[in-house]
């Protein structure tokens, strides 16, 4: 009896066991929703980097000036030398491989390399060739190249022109840039005789200023404040009077060497001239040229070329002016330069964009308004050519 009543009480115990066990529902990450019912979300999309948004060109072009304290080019010093633009274009070279390449296409009188800058497509149909720093105490012009360069590199994925991206413009149209076409006459404007290190060519340039002195052209008697206002290579020649577009018939120069406006004892005499010529031939698919000065805020396209050339150079450069608010030189303008050399000679638009205002070498306080007025001078020029396309 006791074995059945002690079977009896373990059925008991085990059936009261059994009605004491429930199961809890299982937990999740959820926000207590019903796991059925929500789709599984992988929590890495959301934390994926937005698309980089479109940047307004003038708001970017107004920051990047004042961000100058993180910029490769260094819009601090009025003296921008040939060795810091060497130095800065290794620099953007190296920080955008794919986008941006540079390259010697011959040498100075003092054997200094001339370089020209890629941007942009090199297997783009149109090119257009940039050209600055060919007369020595303008050297504002080779710092607002590198620097309008930089701005287009640095925005290259989020900047535009009037809608179009910089992307999609420098893929269709390629820019070639030459920063300082006369690297010698700056560095003489900018760091006196000192910056020849050949005898002869000291001895060259000295014998200029010893004329230029006899003849009343000056009245300093330290000829590094005399080459602070040289226009002319190594050699003493104008570089934009010695190509071969109508030489002969300029005769409002100087007859023989000087600081500024001798044509040279021949047409492309220069090897910083012949160099030019033979990098201009050697493109095909060039568009259009710009050739950047200093001073005036003018415009000069009228070099008695042709219709239908005449049309598209006057038509390029109105575009120009609009933007800028540079004035369109209306008279002819025939002196040997290299953009009489684009226009008669090889039936290119060429167009002289005169920059700023005062006496060369202008003060850098010229600069932020010379920054202003053609920022996107090279987005505007290969938009206009690629719409044109």
């Amino acid at each position: 009896m006791k074995r059945i009543c002690a079977i009896f009480l373990v059925l008991i115990l085990m059936l009261t066991s059994a009605s004491c066990i429930h199961l809890e529902p299982l937990e999740t990450e959820s926000t207590g929703e019903t796991t059925d019912t929500q789709p599984i979300t992988d929590e890495s999309t959301e934390e994926t980097e937005p698309p980089p948004e479109w940047l307004d060109a003038t708001t970017a072009a107004h920051a990047f000036f004042a961000d100058a304290g993180n910029a490769t080019v260094d819009i601090s010093k009025r003296e921008y030398s040939y060795a810091e633009m060497e130095e800065d274009l290794a620099i953007l070279a190296a920080r955008y491989p794919k986008l941006f390449s540079y390259r010697s296409f011959g040498k100075s009188v003092a054997g200094r390399e001339l370089y020209v800058a890629t941007l942009g497509n090199p297997n783009a149909a149109q090119k257009l060739l940039v050209s600055a720093g060919i007369h020595g105490r303008e050297y504002l012009t080779p710092l607002l190249v590198m620097k309008q360069m930089e701005f287009l590199l640095a925005h290259y994925e989020n900047g535009d022109y009037q809608g179009m991206a910089y992307a999609d413009l420098f893929a269709d149209c390629c820019l070639y840039m030459i920063p300082m076409s006369n690297p010698d006459g700056i560095m003489l404007s900018q760091a006196g005789i000192g910056s020849l290190t050949d005898p002869d060519q000291r001895a060259t340039v000295q014998a200029v200023y010893e004329e230029d002195f006899r003849k009343g052209y000056t009245s300093q008697t330290d000829i590094n404040e005399y080459l602070k206002y040289w226009k002319a290579n190594a050699n003493g020649v104008d570089l934009n009077r010695n190509f071969d577009a109508l030489w002969e018939n300029y005769r409002m120069g100087e007859p023989e060497p000087c600081h500024k406006n001798y044509k040279g004892p021949e047409p492309m005499s220069e090897p910083e001239t012949r160099a030019l010529a033979a990098l201009t031939d050697s493109l095909s698919g060039v568009v259009a040229v710009l050739c950047i000065h200093s001073q005036g805020e003018v415009l000069y396209w009228d070099c008695g070329q042709e219709d239908p050339l005449r049309a598209q150079t006057y038509a390029f450069t109105d575009v120009i002016g609009d933007r800028s608010g540079y004035e369109l030189i209306r008279e002819q303008n025939n002196d040997a330069s290299y953009s009489d050399w684009c226009a008669l000679e090889r039936d290119l638009i060429a167009v002289t964009v005169e920059t700023g205002k005062g006496l060369c070498p202008l003060d850098l306080d010229k600069f932020e308004a010379i920054w202003f007025d053609n920022y996107d001078l090279l987005a505007l020029s290969a938009a206009y050519f690629c719409a044109e396309e």
